[in-house]
Parts: structure tokens; C-alpha cells; sequence
């Protein structure tokens, strides 16, 4: 991972920009600025923090997350299962999507299954902030949910939480809220809402007839939601300003109680309760908020300040103060960052396509070139030495067998068939050192191709010596070893199907020699959870069979 990573948070009101760099003693904060989105590109440019690789949020109306139960699954199989699942879904939305998916940390033990979070973000949203930040002279590396980013943020920099405690850090927005589900620090449940503090506003300026502006400047200064606040206002305008908004307050708590509920479904707990509520985000400052949520949800609410653990001395004093001032809205952004430099935290990054080409490019092609190229250096450079080594070979050997030819002309033929017989043999046994692992090895993986059923899977294949008796004494010769696995999958008794696959396996004209001892040994036995495990030992040289 990144030592250093920048993060870009683009809301309805400020886009928040934070740099962080990784140190012996957590995150220390180095860059941080808010921009005006009205100002675009070049306000965005003139912060002077480094946007190249940027990792930026994504939520509201374009991104949109799902969860799926699947049976556990090799890597390879649930990469094709959810290729297949995102296909479905392109083709129902009739727009280009983009899409990332992990496994969550909690499963269902009673279930037998995984659950896996898979994030949707519609490739115009994305192309949207990559062209502002691009625009002001960066690139954008990654996507990542918001709801994601505050989840990391508190497993980073959160306080310390118990092993069984069921907490929720819940980022009110002005128009989302995320919302993360946790049991100790293992996510649950992440979800994005297109609702924040702005019904609020809304609410307000409906009640009072005023401008969305003027709406907002009351609830700042007015607005009261402690329940220990009723009949105890500082002024009768406070009071109808708090009764003009309590409605759409308790859509911020029905927000919070729907998703412990949709996790309560998905994760099969009946009794499941929150044990304690983090808040953060703009609208998390609204004054009586926490005491509103404590009194409607029964848990203990506070304020989540993931600063409080980072080292912030490397901030200039107008970021800082800048920093003091946005403290709870940049906790997603600090999330952010924090995924990139920390490779233990939740990973959950959606990839347009052309970055995904770019990295695969960068990653896979330029690695199988340069190693092309080094393969080519070496057989180049072998194939002079061993030129050169030929050459004086055949000097030594023209001078020997002059030599020889003076003293005897017979002795001269018998002693030259006799060293090129030996030195054929030599090439022969050094080729066949050489052939065999490389033939056997394209025979057995071809043969293994053509019969292995889907409930099989193969963990290894290696090329091993084994001891064998011949002709009354001990030789060493190489095998290959094939290991595997199989697991039933829909009631298909694996047993029978492993005969099959074996009894295929074995007679393959690629394996089975004609005229030759039979060369493969099978072994199986039965692991946990109805697990198969199969070995075959195949001799790709077989002797052959003794007449009777």
C-alpha cells in the first residue's frame, strides 16, 4: 500500500480535500481544504494539495449498494459469480455500470454462507467528479462508497469497542446520510441514504414560508431537538422553529432504525440491538440531535472524532483552523484516505473501465514483457556459452582422435564409437531431464482440463521424486502429485462423481500408457464439511509390463 494518499469528499455544499501519510504511530494529517463546488475546477487546483491518484467518495443517486448470500467459494468462482450477477444488472438498468464487491467479515455460521457486499456506481456519475478533479490537474485512482469510508475511519482511528458490541457510525449529511452496522469492529451492514439535513431546511422554510437559505440560518441558530428541551426553549420563535422541524427529525432516526432492521433480516439476529451510536457529519452538530437519537433509539449516542487520534502537526495554521471548523464533515474524507495507505481495512473501491484496463496494463502486460525480455537475455547468453563450449569441445576432441589414430587405426574406431556413444547417451539423459517435466506437466493439466467436474477444484500440482523398485533394486524418478478438493453442490453425491472423474482421469490417452504398468495411484478421503480431498501420483514414464 500507499504511504501517502489524498482524498477527495464531493458533497452538496463543500467538496473537503484531505492528505494523510501513514507513521509508526497511526495517521498524521498533512493537507486539508474545503472548496466551494460552485467554484469548480480551478478553486479545486488552487488548494495545492496533489490530486494525482486521488481516491474519491461516491454515494447518493449514483452509487447504489446490494448484498448477496453465496455458498463459500473459491476466489475464482465468486469473481464468475458475481461477473454473471453485474451482467444482469447492466442489462436491466440499460446503462453502463461500474462495480466493485468483498466479502463482509460476519457470516452466517447457521447458514453455512458468506454474504458479500457489492457496490454499483453508474459510469456518468463517476466520469462526473473524475472530470472535476482531472480538470484541476489530477486523476482519480478509485471510487469508494462513503458509507465505507466512515466505517474504516472508526476501525483506524476510532475509540476501542468491545468484541460483541453492536454500534452504528451514522454521517448526516446536508443530502445523504451513511450508515455503518458494526459488531465490535467487524462491518455488518453499510448503507447510503439520498436523505440528510436538508429535510430539515426544507421542513422550516415550509412552516415559516422563507427561503432555503434564510430556513437554514434558523435552524443553526434556533432549533432545539433535546427532549429535555421541550417547555424549556430560549425563546417562543425556538420553539416553533424545533415543532417545525421535529417531523422531518424523525426521518434521521427512522433512517438509522430501517437499517439495523434490513441487517437484522440479513444476518438472521432476532435480538439484535445497538449497544451504542457515533455521530458525525455536518448535520450531526444540529443542537439536541444526540439527545433526540438517545431518547428514540435507547443507546448511549456521542459525537465520532476520529482527529482526536491523528497527528495533525504538519497542517498549516489556516488548514488547521480550517480543519477545526469542518471537523465533522471530513471524517469520510479522512475514511478515504485511510483505506489507500492501510492495507488491513475494508476494501471496497469501484474502477471505471479505463482504469481498470490501465492497471491491468500496468500490472500484467508490462510484468510479462519484462520478463520475456529476461527469458530471452538468458537463452541468448546460454546459447553463446554454450556455443563457445562446443566449439572448444570439438577442438579437444579432433586433437585427441588424431592422436589416437597414429598409435592404432582399429583402437582409433573402437575408443571413438565408444565416447560417442558415452557422450550421446549424456545428451540424451540430460534431454529427457528436461522433456519430461515439461511434457508430463502440459499432460496431466490437459488431461486434467478435459475431465475435472465443476465440483472439483484443483489446489496443486506439483513434480515430485518418488522411490521405486526395479528389477530388485531401489531407483528415484519424478511423479506428478495432483491435489484436490471437491464439495457437493446441489444434493449431487460427490462420492460417485469423484469415480467418474477418476476412472476418466486415469484412462486419459494423455495419461494412460498402452503396453505400460499401470502409472497412476488414487487416493481420497473425506475432510470437514463434506469435503473431498483427492491425490493422484501420476508416472508420466512408466515401465513397461512384464511378460508373462
Amino acid at each position: 500500500m500507499a504511504g501517502r494518499a489524498v482524498a477527495v469528499d464531493v458533497g452538496s455544499s463543500t467538496i473537503k480535500v484531505l492528505a494523510v501519510k501513514a507513521g509508526k504511530q497511526g495517521l498524521s494529517v498533512t493537507g486539508f481544504a474545503v472548496v466551494d463546488p460552485q467554484e469548480g475546477e480551478a478553486e479545486l487546483k488552487a488548494t495545492g494539495l496533489p490530486l494525482k491518484g486521488a481516491v474519491v467518495g461516491v454515494g447518493g443517486r449514483d452509487m447504489i449498494l446490494r448484498y448477496t448470500q453465496v455458498p463459500p467459494s473459491p476466489d475464482w468462482q465468486l469473481r464468475n459469480l458475481m461477473d454473471l450477477e453485474l451482467q444482469d444488472l447492466q442489462g436491466q438498468s440499460g446503462g453502463d455500470l461500474s462495480a466493485d464487491y468483498n466479502l463482509l467479515p460476519v457470516r452466517d455460521e447457521e447458514a453455512g454462507v458468506d454474504t458479500v457486499l457489492m457496490a454499483l456506481a453508474r459510469n456518468d456519475g463517476l466520469a462526473r467528479i473524475a472530470v472535476l478533479v482531472e480538470g484541476a490537474g489530477g486523476s482519480v485512482e478509485a471510487h469508494v462508497p462513503t458509507c465505507i469510508a466512515i466505517y474504516n475511519a472508526f476501525v483506524k482511528c476510532g475509540p476501542v469497542v468491545e468484541e460483541d458490541q453492536v454500534s452504528a457510525v451514522v454521517a448526516i449529511g446536508r443530502d445523504t446520510m451513511d450508515v455503518a452496522l458494526l459488531r465490535g469492529t467487524d462491518l455488518m451492514f453499510a448503507r447510503n441514504l439520498s436523505s440528510g439535513g436538508k429535510v430539515l431546511d426544507d421542513a422550516i422554510a415550509s412552516a415559516f414560508n422563507v427561503a432555503e437559505g434564510k430556513a437554514e440560518k434558523l435552524k443553526i441558530e434556533l432549533i432545539d431537538l433535546d427532549p429535555q428541551s421541550r417547555g424549556r426553549f430560549a425563546s417562543g420563535q425556538a420553539e416553533k422553529v424545533t415543532v417545525a422541524a421535529g417531523g422531518a427529525a424523525s426521518m434521521i432516526v427512522s433512517g438509522i432504525q430501517s437499517s439495523l432492521a434490513f441487517c437484522q433480516t440479513q444476518t438472521k439476529v432476532s435480538d439484535l440491538r445497538l449497544d451504542r451510536v457515533f455521530l458525525c457529519g455536518g448535520t450531526a452538530n444540529v443542537r439536541g440531535l444526540k439527545g433526540m437519537l438517545r431518547e428514540a433509539l435507547r443507546c448511549p449516542v456521542e459525537q465520532f472524532d476520529p482527529f482526536e487520534r491523528c497527528d495533525l502537526s504538519e497542517l498549516s495554521p489556516d488548514a488547521a483552523e480550517e480543519l477545526k471548523t469542518f471537523r465533522a464533515e471530513a471524517v469520510a474524507a479522512l475514511g478515504l484516505a485511510a483505506g489507500r495507505v492501510d492495507g488491513n481495512l475494508y476494501a471496497l473501491e469501484i474502477l471505471p473501465e479505463r482504469v481498470k484496463r490501465r492497471q491491468r496494463f500496468l500490472q500484467r502486460t508490462v510484468f510479462n514483457i519484462a520478463a520475456g525480455g529476461v527469458a530471452a537475455a538468458t537463452l541468448a547468453a546460454l546459447f553463446v556459452a554454450g556455443q563457445s563450449r562446443m566449439e572448444a569441445a570439438t577442438r579437444v576432441r579432433d586433437t585427441a582422435v588424431s592422436q589416437v589414430r597414429q598409435l592404432k587405426s582399429v583402437h582409433d574406431q573402437a575408443s571413438a564409437l565408444h565416447e560417442k556413444n558415452a557422450a550421446q547417451r549424456t545428451l540424451v539423459g540430460a534431454l529427457a531431464e528436461r522433456a519430461v517435466p515439461l511434457d508430463g506437466s502440459l499432460r496431466v493439466l490437459r488431461a486434467l482440463q478435459e475431465t475435472i467436474k465443476p465440483e472439483f477444484w484443483i489446489d496443486s500440482v506439483e513434480l515430485k521424486p518418488s522411490q521405486q523398485q526395479r528389477g530388485g533394486r531401489s531407483e528415484q524418478k519424478l511423479v506428478f502429485v495432483v491435489k484436490g478438493k471437491g464439495k457437493p453442490v446441489g444434493g449431487v453425491d460427490v462420492g460417485t462423481l469423484y469415480q467418474e472423474f477418476a476412472n476418466k482421469f486415469m484412462t486419459h490417452p494423455l495419461i494412460k500408457v498402452d503396453g505400460a504398468e499401470d502409472n497412476v495411484v488414487a487416493t481420497t478421503k473425506l475432510a470437514d464439511a463434506g469435503v473431498t480431498e483427492f491425490t493422484f501420483e501420476v508416472d508420466v514414464l512408466p515401465e513397461p509390463k512384464k511378460e508373462n
